[in-house]
């Protein structure tokens, strides 16, 4: 008989973290855990209000497969039974955890990726002042990448605050959907004669086909607009790297999918995260063995850990 628990934990975060749509204090992440034949699989994900997800439609989408889940619902019917998103992510990562438990075997010995024993995650720079951003730069100027979270204001200013600071690091920035394709082409050399070596989603992905042919002088991300396999063909031509983020993917299924055929179609693979604790962290960097840029940071910005 299989047991299958989940409950909502929250937790703070030390400092607040701000990004072009808004701040944040603290998160809530969903944890389940799937007990079966004196194993157990852990599984966290973290909603998202930006995907139309809450808490609350989380928790409910779970306790909708519950029964389905303590029948002996397998991983791939999963795959069909929810649909992309945290509900999917938790149950998902939690089956995989278990099955690799019940084999005697590493998740990355089941999807034949490396042991995750030599990663460096980017450290991450929030939206504020560009002294402020400077300044926060400075102390993270030993990190080889840093992400630079920006929205549209002052962004030579602040990008280059950050570079004098920081002049041996790769910066990523990363606009979250607040730009349009005509500051892309007024900043992108500029971004990258200060160290920018990737601009993540700059516009919002209704918007994406204005960055087709626009030619950057560096590598274009596509994050927001890339949440499953089957988004690939959209932007095919537009980006040039993929943030693959097992919360929008709906787990490590789907994400092993996408990253398997983002790579056949020559995109670069970024591995990225919501704000959860380092339960969430661990399943994603079965994925960031895989990837060119990693950013698996969030659990720096909490208070405490799990």
């Amino acid at each position: 008989m299989r047991k299958f628990t989940f409950k909502a934990e929250k937790f703070d975060l030390h400092t607040p973290f701000v990004i072009s749509r808004g701040t944040r204090v603290d998160t809530t992440v969903i944890v389940v855990e799937i007990e079966e034949k004196g194993f157990k699989g852990w599984g966290e994900s973290c909603p998202t209000l930006h995907y139309g997800e809450s808490v609350e439609s989380v928790m409910t989408q779970i306790e909708g497969i519950a029964a389905k889940m303590e029948a002996g619902l397998s991983r791939e019917e999963l795959q069909d039974a929810l649909p992309a998103g945290a509900a999917r992510n938790a149950i998902d990562c939690a089956m995989w955890d278990l099955e690799a438990k019940m084999k005697g075997k590493t998740i990355a010995d089941l999807m034949g990726h490396q042991w995750p024993d030599d990663l460096q995650s980017v450290e991450t720079i929030s939206i504020g002042e560009a002294d402020a951003m400077g300044a926060k730069a400075k102390k993270l100027a030993n990190f080889p990448t840093i992400k630079v979270k920006m929205n549209a204001d002052n962004i030579e200013t602040r990008i280059q605050a950050v570079h004098e600071n920081a002049p041996k690091a790769r910066l990523i920035v990363d606009a979250n959907e607040s730009w349009n394709a005509d500051i892309v082409k007024r900043v992108a050399q500029t971004l990258k004669d200060n160290g920018v070596v990737m601009l993540e989603q700059p516009v919002p992905p209704k918007d994406d086909e204005d960055l087709r042919g626009i030619n950057a002088p560096l590598p274009l991300g596509g994050d927001e607009s890339c949440h499953v396999a089957a988004d690939l063909d959209r932007l095919d031509g537009i980006y040039d790297v993929v943030n693959i983020k097992l919360d929008k993917t709906g787990g490590l299924t789907e994400a092993k999918k996408l990253l398997d055929r983002a790579k056949k179609m020559n995109f670069d693979i970024m591995v990225g995260c919501m704000v959860g604790t380092s339960l969430s962290m661990a399943a994603g960097m079965f994925i960031a063995t895989e990837a060119s840029y990693v950013d698996l940071d969030a659990p720096t910005m909490l208070s405490s850990d799990r």
